[in-house]
């Protein structure tokens, strides 16, 4: 019987652990480990490179501060200490001594003196920055050093203690002086603690007027509207809102107009959830797609310190900092565009802070680094692996002989890719080796996958690898270690003898 060939689409329809290994999308991925989906490839994900070196043990907290003019500054807390990680090099000396933890939560507020930066700990007198030099806060109310969170709402600083169920403010765009009291006992019915507090601007509130979020460990979203807390006509109740419990202090960032949170029941937009029942959670959570690995994370980790959203608008990703034990991370990443899925690894993060545009993360090792920046993780391989969806390639019940397959890549230089054929849902372990690095600057006809340009900044490579299995569907994995380019995946093709003849 004479051979067929057909072909794919890369995984473009990103990670999936929810659809079935028979009912996948051909655009999916059974596995996508530090593979990044656009709308036409996949793409190896950024490298990152040293960028402060000289702490020592758990970088925990990156504080981001911006300057009305003149570029901004990064700080860093380890070992007790907050340092300015602003120039890449060896750090210079600490600016803040004496900390009981590095796991500070900040903010920033413009008052008449100035802008300021707020840092808070839940174990230490809060720390201002003024731009120039760090202080200790000098406001009163509540028992200051027990500070945990912050947020500024309506010009006004808030924040709240360790544990407690109540939240203080300060006067308009005040950085000092006396905090008044707010408290939720009597709101939150599920008892617990104020996790932290948010800012939301919703498009049906017409933005006239930003709406306070405050979210409780027990998974309830207090929701206020007005301008001043201080009088009933300036200040209403608009709803308490059950979800799912927040994971990790660091549990809501704002994105655009809405607020994202970290949940166990996934990661979830504020807009999808609320009127919802919370059972319904899964149907809209922006995990969905991966709900399952986001259940097993939070089931293992959900008290592991390292959780975390971030956004790097420049690389249209929305990181979740996951941690897989005290000192190992993952991220799973969403491209912002396509909101496909990915899994980063291989990058062990415990914190995330953007300064002047450009993404940098905590490591485990006493040192800050750069994200997206150059093509191998600090001089070490970016390890890169696929398994498309099974595809059964028009035919269910008929069994095919598979002979050949043809990834198609587009690099800067030949891909040194390993290939594995899996066939009726059999996942096995790799075979292949997937060799590090790429030939630079191919020659026509010798360039690994005999499509080289001389030495073009972006070639095409494809080359028929020889593949066998015979059954109903098929799906290619493919893995690429790389220190030198980032290959970008754009199709694949299979020739197949039907009836499953050799």
């Amino acid at each position: 019987m004479a051979s067929v060939s057909k072909s794919l689409p890369p995984p473009v329809g990103g990670w999936d652990t929810r659809n079935a290994l028979a009912d996948m999308p051909a655009e999916n991925a059974v596995i996508l480990d530090n593979f990044f989906p656009s709308t036409d490839k996949v793409t190896i994900r950024p490298g990152f490179t040293q960028h402060v070196t000289g702490l020592s043990g758990n970088v925990e907290s990156l504080l981001e501060y911006t300057a009305l003019s003149g570029t901004g500054k990064i700080f860093a807390c380890n070992d007790g200490k907050i340092y300015d990680v602003s120039t890449a090099g060896a750090v210079g000396s600490a600016l803040v001594t004496s900390r009981s933890n590095n796991k500070f939560q900040s903010v920033q507020i413009g008052t008449s003196g100035g802008q300021f930066l707020l840092a808070v700990n839940g174990a230490d007198t809060p720390q201002v920055y003024n731009g120039s030099t760090w202080g200790n806060a000098t406001f009163s109310g509540p028992t200051i050093a027990n500070l945990i969170w912050c947020n500024v709402h309506q010009r006004r600083l808030w924040f709240g203690e360790t544990n407690k169920l109540t939240a203080w403010y300060l006067a308009t765009n005040a950085i000092t002086g006396t905090a008044t009291e707010f408290p939720l006992y009597g709101i939150a019915s599920l008892g617990g603690h104020i996790m932290a507090m948010e800012t939301w601007s919703t498009p049906s509130n017409n933005f006239q007027n930003d709406l306070a979020v405050f979210l409780t460990s027990e998974g309830q979203a207090i929701i206020y509207q007005g301008t001043d807390p201080s009088a009933a006509s300036t200040w209403q109740l608009v709803g308490v809102f059950r979800i799912g419990k927040p994971i990790g202090r660091r549990c809501m960032i704002k994105a655009g107009a809405d607020i994202l949170i970290i949940t166990e029941d996934g990661f979830v937009a504020l807009s999808d959830i609320l009127g919802g029942d919370v059972s319904q959670t899964d149907r809209v959570s922006i995990s969905a797609q991966i709900n399952k690995a986001v259940n097993d994370a939070v089931r293992d980790q959900a008290g592991t310190f390292g959780w975390e959203p971030f956004i790097y608008p420049k690389g249209t990703m929305l990181v979740f900092n996951i941690p897989v034990s005290a000192t190992t991370f993952y991220q799973f990443v969403f491209n912002t565009i396509t909101s496909a899925p990915t899994r980063f690894t291989g990058m062990n993060a415990l914190c995330w802070a953007l300064n002047e545009d450009n993404p940098y993360f905590g490591g485990t090792d006493g040192k800050v680094y750069r994200f997206d920046s150059g093509t191998s993780d600090n001089g070490a391989n970016i390890e890169a692996d696929a398994l498309q969806a099974f595809n059964y390639f028009g035919s269910k019940a008929a069994k095919k002989a598979f002979k050949l397959a043809e990834p198609i890549f587009q690099s800067a230089g030949a891909p040194n890719a390993a290939l594995d054929l899996n066939i009726d849902f059999d996942i096995k372990l790799p075979t292949g080796i997937a060799s590090a690095g790429a030939s630079v600057g191919g020659l026509w006809g010798t360039a690994l996958w005999d499509s080289g340009l001389w030495g073009s900044e972006s070639q095409v490579y494809a080359g028929w690898r020889g593949v066998r299995g015979i059954g109903r569907a098929a799906a290619l994995r493919v893995r690429i270690n790389t220190t030198s380019s980032s290959p970008a995946w754009i199709s694949t093709n299979f020739v197949f003898v039907p009836g499953g003849q050799i």
